[in-house]
């Protein structure tokens, strides 16, 4: 397994779109199909932006791609409760946090905070 197939398992595992993956990395989905399919390797750069968008450490892509041949199984990380119907929120919530100042990004994880306090 390489880099790609390895992008391309995360993504899907966690069952997010190859738009909205490309999005959050901050390229277009052609090319971020073309690195998924070996057509293309991505910078350091780029692979950073991909793992970030992923909401995934670039370490645990080049585990999976690392020398496990093509029945590499996804870490046991990656089978949290954090797939399915939360992962289009949190590309949301990363796009818009993207945008905001860093003032502004303070003063969001502030009122993250809060909310998480009130909960409980």
């Amino acid at each position: 397994m390489d880099i790609g197939q390895a992008i391309n398992a995360i993504r899907k595992r966690k069952q997010l779109k190859l738009d909205a993956v490309a999005y959050d990395a901050g390229t277009d989905t052609g090319y971020l199909s073309r690195i998924e399919n070996d057509g293309r390797k991505p910078s350091l750069k780029m692979l950073e932006q991909i793992a970030a968008a992923l909401d995934t450490p670039v370490s645990a892509i080049f585990a999976l791609a690392e020398g496990r041949g093509e029945k590499a199984r996804l870490p046991d990380e990656f089978t949290e409760d954090d797939t399915g119907d939360h992962a289009t929120e949190l590309a949301q919530l990363r796009r818009s946090f993207r945008e905001l100042s860093p003032a502004n990004r303070r003063i969001a994880v502030e009122l993250l905070k809060a909310l998480e306090r009130a909960q409980t």
